[in-house]
């Protein structure tokens, strides 16, 4: 369906009800993450509940659709960018810095890759907007760096941050790697869970034992039910939803809700207070996300054809 098809409001409220719904919960994934990690969960136990979960549930869609050795092999590339080690990295800057970080960064890198990386292969070249919107983030990773303190806490920071901006761009290439293979979204999601076992087995005789006796209970059902059910299915879910009701372009534009959503419940549920530097950065990213994503310059205008008078 055409993004530029007027859809009946009711069916465009219900879209926006289901892409919302998504943007919230993965606006929160980080602050629920951030609870996780300050309650002694390390990101190879959040990576386990979210892994072991969400394979379970989505097994009955692992192998539905073409099951080449060739088709398997993306789907290795893709839980690579997109599975466990993406959650791991992700996961382990809450070691360093703050959710706000986390969540602004994320959603700010994942878009400035896209956009270059847009331009240089895809062929969807860069305008003044997108130029516009990726130099604010730019400027906003910088300040945020900036922001974080002097000394020892800057370098743990800076770290964190690093670790977000490596998750960014991993996740960044995974939906350009599905916009060259395009595969239905839940069945990819399904096989993505299920191949990132294989990553789990692999860092297993690395990783500390597992042991979840020392969290509390109610943080680990939390933790488990949003890890492994609300982020990883239900919301994936949810936006397929809102794209399929209202199109893609319709449906990209709430994920600009994602670091909003991110930077107000790190200040509501953690006190989490940004440095002037920080709050600079903060807005910069959101600026030239909302340019990036908003703003399209106007159709150049044909002359019309000149007409002979009789």
């Amino acid at each position: 369906m055409a993004d530029d098809v007027k859809h009946p409001s009711g069916n465009i409220n219900l879209g926006i009800l289901f892409g919302g719904t998504a943007a919230l919960i993965w606006g929160a994934w980080p602050v629920i993450t951030a609870l996780g990690v300050h309650a002694s969960l390390s990101p190879y136990q959040l990576v386990l509940l979210r892994i072991f979960v969400s394979a379970t549930i989505l097994l009955p869609w692992v192998f539905r659709g073409k099951n080449s050795l060739r088709d398997w092999a993306r789907i290795g590339l893709l839980s690579l960018v997109a599975g466990a080690p993406y959650s791991y990295i992700a996961s382990s800057g809450f070691n360093y810095t703050s959710a706000t970080h986390g969540g602004v960064i994320i959603p700010g890198t994942i878009m400035l890759t896209s956009l270059f990386a847009s331009h240089f292969f895809l062929g969807d070249r860069l305008n003044r907007y997108r130029t516009t919107g990726a130099i604010c983030i730019i400027l906003g990773l910088l300040l945020l760096a900036a922001g974080a303190g002097g000394g020892e806490e800057a370098g743990s920071s800076l770290v964190g941050d690093l670790m977000f901006f490596t998750a960014g761009v991993m996740w960044a290439s995974y939906t350009m790697l599905l916009r060259v293979w395009p595969v239905d979204p839940v069945v990819v999601t399904a096989r993505v869970a299920f191949a990132s076992l294989f990553w789990i087995l692999l860092a297993q005789p690395f990783m500390p034992s597992i042991d979840f006796s020392n969290v509390p209970t109610g943080m680990l059902v939390l933790q488990l039910v949003w890890q492994g059910v609300i982020s990883s299915v239900l919301a994936i879910i949810l936006f397929n939803k809102g794209v399929a009701i209202m199109g893609a372009a319709h449906a990209s534009v709430l994920n600009a809700m994602i670091p909003v959503v991110s930077t107000v419940l790190a200040f509501i549920v953690l006190s989490e207070v940004p440095t002037g530097l920080e709050q600079a950065g903060l807005i910069s990213i959101l600026v030239g996300i909302a340019v990036a994503m908003f703003l399209k310059p106007k159709p150049a205008v044909e002359p019309e054809p000149a007409t002979q008078e009789a």
